[in-house]
């Protein structure tokens, strides 16, 4: 050995001590070390063909757009309907319509519905016109419902909720096994849902609350005009504030939809919600509208993929939500 050899050789031993460099025994993240649901929202109350002319509105092109869906990977369906005009519709004899021509070709596809009824009523009586026909038809046409964890108000409707309202809703559901799905609009909701309902001990194991951001047509979400950066850090907090034994989604909306669904399957959530109800753009910085809702769940599954993470089937989602 050279001196010079030498010399290098005493300068790494004085500063490493013969062992291994630190990154070299690092142990594993184990945030990602889990499987991703896919929840597809083909459709919502605000996005129409004047926004994006291939947005699936009639229940055939919503059930149509759900199977394609399902076919690239989407185990789970975030249930809204239009009617023959193409306009939002409360009936729940057309989500079973729908859901009739969904389930025959994608049997064990996971339901989560939007069971808004009577608007004018609070609590259970809100929700149950829609939920009973569907629960009297099948356990699989209404396994999840979604509900936000805070009063909402859109133009002239206001959906109040509060701890009583929220209680009875959480109670009825839970009677009836179907999992409360909380929509976390902001902060406050997942303090509403930790305080009145997971503290004193009603709300059964494993919770499941979705954090939203991102723009939706500027209706309840952050404004159009937030900055992408200040989304971001949004997401991330409220992301990191949601409960322990939470199931932890993500539904982002607005164009910069795909890199903030990125940055939730980098945190490690559980469940995304994508589709053409969020979103009308496939690119933030592109005017390339989405095409189908396929397309999309196909982009963020095989994204997943890249950063190491599986694609949850229906069975394996049903196990992380615990569905009986």
């Amino acid at each position: 050995m050279t001196n010079s050899e030498l010399k290098k050789e005493e300068f790494l031993q004085k500063i490493f001590g013969g062992k291994a460099l630190p990154f070299i025994v690092e142990p594993k993240e184990p945030t990602m070390d889990k499987k991703l649901i896919i929840n597809i929202a083909t459709t919502g109350a605000f996005i129409g063909k004047e926004d994006n002319p291939n947005q699936a509105l009639y229940p055939e092109q919503i059930a149509r757009a759900v199977i394609e869906s399902y076919q690239e990977g989407a185990a789970m369906w975030h249930v809204h309907t239009r009617d023959d005009r193409g306009f939002p519709s409360l009936s729940p004899d057309l989500a079973i319509e729908i859901e009739d021509m969904v389930l025959k070709e994608c049997p064990d596809i996971i339901t989560s519905v939007s069971v808004w009824a009577e608007l004018g009523k609070s609590g259970s009586e809100l929700i149950g016109p829609f939920v009973e026909p569907l629960y009297k038809k099948g356990k699989r046409y209404i396994q999840t419902a979604v509900i936000p964890g805070v009063t909402l108000t859109v133009g002239p409707l206001i959906n109040i909720i509060n701890q009583d309202t929220l209680t009875d809703i959480v109670k009825y559901l839970q009677s009836k096994e179907i999992k409360p799905e909380f929509q976390a609009f902001n902060f406050e909701a997942i303090e509403n849902v930790r305080r009145w309902l997971i503290e004193p001990g009603l709300l059964r194991k494993p919770y499941f609350i979705n954090a939203i951001a991102g723009t939706h047509a500027g209706v309840f979400y952050q404004s159009p005009t937030t900055p992408y950066s200040r989304g971001i850090s949004y997401l991330i907090n409220m992301i990191e504030d949601l409960p322990p034994d939470t199931v932890k989604g993500a539904t982002i909306g607005g164009r910069n939809w795909l890199p903030m669904v990125v940055v939730a399957i980098i945190m490690g959530v559980d469940c995304v919600r994508i589709g053409m109800e969020d979103a009308v753009f496939m690119y933030p910085h592109k005017d390339e509208k989405i095409k189908r809702t396929m397309d999309v769940v196909k982009k963020v599954a095989s994204i997943a993929r890249e950063l190491g993470r599986e694609i949850a089937t229906p069975s394996e989602a049903r196990k992380i939500l615990d569905l009986s």
